[in-house]
């Protein structure tokens, strides 16, 4: 009887294994048919020896194997997706022996951490590719990507096969309505040098919109190689921090003074020499410095130089009223911002109030009331402060005039628009006069050409800066600008 149910019993499991394999993932499957295929051999062997010494092995046999499958191997058992481990072996095989993979990487954010799937969507998942691609691995890698990967050599038409993957994603789409971000590649010597695709995708990922598909192509790779440069010279420049570090050079803009017709004071702008890239203007690496946390020491580095070139101002007798420094709202959190400004100002010798600090206005309330702290406290040492970018966004009238600003710079799109429209004029002219009679001095931006200065004088500017006056200089030639003290 014993022999006649056991036959029956494992009759009954390769019959469901072969009626349901298309919901089974190809590893659950495949090992289940070898783990009975491996008990029935057992079972054959030792009863053509009429022994029974394996009996109990044979039954927790396939219990051992289930526990490996659904709880200690490298794959999710509802979806076949890989960990990233194994997706690093991967590259580093492929690369090693000069494959060429087809990367698709899948990056839904309602579903980060895997555990929104529905059992319904980790079977689409699967089957999304297994039933297009021979040989494809899928695996999941950190921050709730999924990557299919599969051979060039194996699909030679890979690009149909690419073609018909999107045609089935579209459908999926059409059913699941989940916002996605997917990105198509080959695997590129550089990345897999340094297994560098998790980096390259959250780079990549911020230069196209949801719910499409991103061919990268090789000018994205290079300038992915360009930006995870530039970090790692942000990196040894915050950690060598010198004041006088070289790869951080010190430019300026001459501002015109309507009142005394002098160029007396100056904003301080920043820029990067480094060895391999040369010239690095600020909009390719301040929101990198900022969003690693590296750009209060480039400021402090910055503010230095000023400082210095400041101090030879006064020696050489020259009338320099003050250069404005930017600075980010973020560096305003770290409670010893004050100290560190005040700390260089101080170690050059030269008196405060020719130093300002440029600002830009703050949505977030714990910003502002740290921001309204800072300026207090600097203020009261003399420090100057601009608040920058004015027009530009949102701005909450209530608390700029909270924030203690001596200065409001008016952006150039204000300028630009108040000479097209004449009602865009009586609402610049409006909010300049509305600051002058609140004792706020007002400061144009790029100004370029005769009609915009007269057009600005009109509306109560009291400094104007732009490329009519200068275009960014090195902060050396600022002496060609300013006037001996009388």
């Amino acid at each position: 009887m014993f022999a006649f149910a056991d036959l029956f019993f494992v009759g009954i499991v390769f019959w469901m294994l072969i009626r349901f394999r298309y919901r089974l993932i190809r590893q659950v499957f495949w090992g289940l048919t070898i783990t009975y295929i491996t008990v029935v051999a057992i079972q054959g062997v030792q009863g053509t020896h009429h022994q029974t010494s394996f009996t109990t092995v044979v039954f927790v046999f396939p219990i051992i194997s289930m526990m490996y499958l659904l709880h200690s191997n490298p794959y999710d058992v509802d979806t076949g997706a890989v960990d990233e481990a194994s997706f690093e072996l991967t590259i580093k095989e492929a690369y090693k022996s000069g494959k060429k993979l087809i990367l698709m990487m899948l990056h839904m954010h309602e579903l980060e951490d895997y555990e929104g799937f529905t059992d319904e969507m980790r079977f689409e998942v699967y089957h999304f590719f297994s039933r297009i691609i021979r040989g494809g691995v899928l695996f999941r890698l950190s921050g709730g990507r999924l990557v299919l990967t599969f051979s060039a050599e194996k699909n030679k038409d890979y690009e149909t096969v690419i073609k018909r993957l999107l045609e089935e994603f579209d459908r999926l789409y059409e059913r699941f309505k989940l916002d996605f971000k997917a990105v198509l590649m080959e695997t590129n010597n550089d990345l897999s040098k340094n297994n560098d695709y998790n980096k390259f995708y959250d780079f990549i990922e911020q230069r196209f919109s949801s719910n499409t598909y991103y061919r990268v192509k090789e000018s994205d790779i290079e300038t992915f190689a360009r930006h995870q440069y530039i970090i790692e010279q942000l990196k040894d420049i915050r950690d060598n921090f010198d004041y006088d570090d070289k790869r951080v050079l010190n430019f300026c803009q001459p501002v015109y003074n309507v009142k005394t017709h002098k160029y007396d004071t100056a904003e301080s702008l920043m820029r990067l020499s480094l060895p391999e890239t040369g010239m690095v203007f600020p909009d390719q690496f301040i929101s990198i410095a900022e969003s690693y946390g590296m750009i209060h020491s480039l400021s402090l580095i910055i503010l230095n130089k000023t400082c210095k070139l400041i101090k030879s101002f006064i020696d050489d007798g020259l009338d320099i009223q003050r250069v404005s420094v930017n600075f980010s709202v973020q560096e305003l959190r770290d409670e010893n911002f004050c100290a560190d400004v005040l700390h260089v100002i101080e170690m050059n010798g030269i008196p405060h109030e020719k130093i300002a600090i440029e600002l830009t206005e703050s949505t977030n309330e714990t910003d502002f009331e740290i921001m309204k702290s800072r300026i207090e406290e600097l203020r009261s040492h003399g420090i100057k402060f601009y608040l920058d970018d004015f027009g530009t966004g949102y701005s909450n009238f209530d608390r700029i005039m909270e924030l203690p600003f001596d200065i409001i710079k008016f952006d150039r799109s204000l300028v630009i628009e108040s000479a097209k429209d004449q009602d865009y004029k009586f609402m610049v002219h409006t909010f300049a006069e509305m600051f002058r009679k609140l004792n706020y001095r007002v400061l144009y931006e790029g100004v370029e050409n005769d009609s915009d200065e007269e057009r600005c004088i009109s509306m109560y500017a009291q400094y104007l800066q732009g490329y009519k006056y200068s275009k960014p200089i090195p902060i050396e030639d600022l002496r060609k600008f300013v006037l001996p003290s009388a």
